[in-house]
């Protein structure tokens, strides 16, 4: 079998979305690319990973297991990266954010000069509301959050960034 990384990486989002349109999009690949990728891929197995009935694609029982491998593989590799990037003296691995909705517009701005010093670790920021912050808080699945009001039930390191005023404006004409 020789199957590249790039065809491990396009079947985990093809299996995700259940879509090779949805994938490629995800990917920023045209369509024709991820299909003729994924059937290089298949090929090199002797059962089926996809199967297409009418316009619906679905995946075997057997793709799903191939997946789970292929995405076992992608974080091996991805820990091998950090590793190297660690053994360097640089500071590597995955950083997961949770923000608010409004926190999306604020957390790029706070965290520009730590990517631009920093390029090798990997963000993953979850955008979504106060509910699924905290959760992720209590689970401990996040390393920062922000969020404007805190949790009093947590016992959490905190500090303000910025005071949170709101103004009314308009115009000086009447």
């Amino acid at each position: 079998m020789h199957y590249t990384l790039h065809q491990l990486q396009i079947f985990i989002e093809i299996v995700k979305h259940r879509s090779i349109t949805r994938a490629s999009e995800s990917l920023f690949l045209t369509q024709p690319a991820v299909s003729i990728q994924l059937k290089k891929f298949q090929e090199q197995f002797p059962l089926p990973l996809t199967e297409v009935v009418g316009r619906q694609l679905y995946v075997t029982d057997f793709g799903e297991e191939i997946a789970r491998t292929a995405i076992n593989i992608l974080e091996q590799i991805k820990e091998m990266e950090h590793k190297v990037q660690r053994f360097q003296g640089k500071l590597a691995g995955t950083l997961k954010i949770s923000v608010v909705s409004t926190g999306k517009y604020l957390m790029p701005y706070f965290l520009s000069g730590f990517i631009d010093e920093h390029p090798q670790i990997e963000f993953k920021m979850d955008v979504t509301n106060k509910q699924r912050v905290i959760k992720d808080l209590e689970e401990n699945l996040v390393d920062f959050a922000l969020v404007s009001v805190l949790p009093e039930h947590l016992s959490l390191k905190t500090f303000s960034i910025f005071k949170n005023e709101l103004f009314l404006v308009g115009n000086k004409k009447e």
